[in-house]
Formats: C-alpha cells, structure tokens, sequence
C-alpha cells in the first residue's frame, strides 16, 4: 500500500518537473537566477526522468558545438545533428499560425 505523503511527493514531483521543463534550456544556457538555479538542481539530483532529459540535452548542445568547431562527430551523434538541422529548416520555412 503506498502512503498518502508518498502519493503527495509525487504530486509534488510531477509540479517541479513541469517547473524544470519549462526553464530547462535557460538552465542549461546559464541564463537562470541563483533561485531558480539551486531549485532546479535539486530536483535534478532526485528525478532520473528529468536528469535523463538534462544529459540528453547536453549530450545535444555539446555535439552542435563540436560539430560546428569543425571536431570529429560520432557517426549517431551527425544522424541526430542532420535530423535536427532538418527540423530547424522546416520551422524557419513555415508560415506563422493563422498565414497558410
């Protein structure tokens, strides 16, 4: 039987990990305040779904940045930049809401 107090905790959880979601990219940019910083780390140390998302962001951001300096690339690190690449094109060619 699971505890009405661990059933909150996962309310509680499931509330920070949308909170880290949502700040996530500007947490991984530095652009977030000492505040927002220490309570994302937090809950980074805890949560595996969202620690998970991190290093596989990271793993991301550090394959561009390589890829972009002219370094080798893993052979699924350059499938997983091209797919990116593509998706980027297709935001920047389609028409804004509303102008189709």
């Amino acid at each position: 039987m699971i505890s009405v107090e661990k059933m909150r905790g996962w309310v509680v959880d499931m509330a920070t990990c949308r909170d880290v979601g949502r700040t996530l990219q500007s947490y991984l940019d530095g652009e977030l305040d000492t505040v927002r910083v220490a309570k994302v780390e937090r809950h980074l140390e805890r949560c595996l779904k969202c620690g998970m998302e991190t290093e596989t962001y990271t793993r991301i951001k550090k394959a561009l940045v390589h890829a972009g300096e002219g370094g080798h690339v893993h052979p699924g690190d350059r499938l997983a930049i091209e797919r990116l690449r593509r998706f980027a094109d297709t935001l920047s060619t389609s028409a804004p809401p509303g102008e189709a």
